[in-house]
């Protein structure tokens, strides 16, 4: 049942980017958190206007725009001001994959001077340079493209990211080299966000229709599907 729209508007503009299994562009399986993020909006009773597009300018779109929704981002106490956040829809492992010995933590990598891939704008980018990351060992393609490239090419030592994206991209692929991935080094909360300018009505709308996905189910069983949870 649909719960209270966002006054004067019936069309939410949303931006994505491909990042399995959270989002993808697959309308019969759109990832977890953007499939939730879809139910959301259709259960406040609007309807979602959306956008894959490059991730560094998705987040510049949203951040200078006004009522505009991003997801999958990671909150990281660097971005708390960047946007509105509507609230957590999953959790997730972040480690790094090599293919020779484990790396098991980032001060491992640090103190081993291995260079890292991770996605362009990402939040791994943003955790590698929060902590002092050496700029010259960090690898930048755009987020979703490269990475498994750089792995298996011995351009990197490493690849920063989701466990679970991480796994998908690899079989996807059909790269035939085992991976090891280390220890996990971040358990993170991925968000729906809206921009700094945000109507109190729209946030208020998404947040009940998320609450009430929680309540019935959907959100438990959505989750599962892909295999995450909360």
């Amino acid at each position: 049942m649909p719960t209270h729209a966002h006054a004067g508007s019936r069309n939410v503009d949303i931006l994505a980017v491909q990042s399995p299994p959270m989002a993808m562009e697959n309308a019969e399986a759109p990832g977890a958190v953007l499939e939730l993020t879809l139910a959301a909006i259709r259960r406040a009773g609007m309807e979602p206007q959306l956008r894959f597009i490059p991730w560094r300018r998705a987040q510049e779109m949203v951040v200078a725009g006004k009522d505009m929704l991003i997801t999958p981002v990671t909150w990281l106490p660097s971005r708390d001001g960047k946007f509105t956040w509507i609230a957590p829809v999953c959790r997730i492992e972040r480690a790094i994959a090599s293919l020779k010995a484990p790396i098991d933590s980032l001060e491992q990598a640090m103190a081993e001077r291995r260079t890292l891939v991770v996605g362009a704008g990402s939040a791994q980018e943003q955790q590698l340079r929060d902590m002092g990351y050496p700029a010259e060992l960090i690898s930048t393609p755009p987020l979703g493209s490269r990475e498994a490239d750089m792995l298996a090419s011995g351009r990197v030592d490493g690849w920063y990211g989701s466990t679970l994206h991480i796994r998908m991209r690899w079989q996807q692929e059909g790269r035939g080299l085992p991976l090891h991935i280390g220890r996990k080094v971040a358990d993170d909360e991925i968000f729906l966000a809206c921009s700094r300018d945000c109507s109190p009505s729209l946030v208020a709308a998404l947040r009940t229709a998320l609450e009430s996905l929680q309540e019935d189910g959907t959100r438990d069983r959505i989750l599962a599907r892909y295999s995450l949870s909360y």
